[in-house]
């Protein structure tokens, strides 16, 4: 289900507020100058979540996948996340893809499923999986 540009523009732009502000890190690669593929790490809120990032929407440009910048730019997050004195990082990612498996190739562990959780079109609903990487 496509969302509408000016949702899209919004949600961008709050993300932008949330990487200027402090609450999370924003991670590019680039190819000469074109933005090829962006990774956003935010630490978890709360006295219990603060040893914890979430790793959050890791983008690559559709005609740039499967070439390995997903790969580092994963590694980028986690190395960042290093830096910054996490020691666990947790994501969800859609399932009916090859994203599960990708992140299962990078050393992560699934550590749950929520059934149906994501409806990506009317009457399709995908699973949402839940991975951890230990830092």
């Amino acid at each position: 289900m496509d969302a509408p540009a000016e949702l899209i523009a919004e949600a961008a732009a709050g993300e932008l507020r949330d990487v200027g502000s402090g609450r999370q890190e924003l991670l590019v690669e680039r190819d000469g100058g074109l933005l090829v593929g962006m990774v956003l790490v935010r630490g978890k809120e709360g006295q219990v979540f603060r040893h914890r990032a979430e790793v959050r929407k890791l983008i690559v440009h559709p005609g740039r996948q499967r070439g390995g910048i997903g790969r580092r730019l994963l590694a980028r997050a986690v190395e960042r996340a290093r830096d910054l004195g996490f020691r666990q990082l947790v994501l969800a990612t859609r399932g009916g893809t090859h994203l599960p498996e990708f992140y299962r190739r990078q050393g992560w562990a699934e550590v749950g499923r929520f059934p149906a959780a994501l409806q990506v079109a009317p009457g399709d609903f995908r699973d949402e999986h839940w991975f951890q990487c230990e830092l």
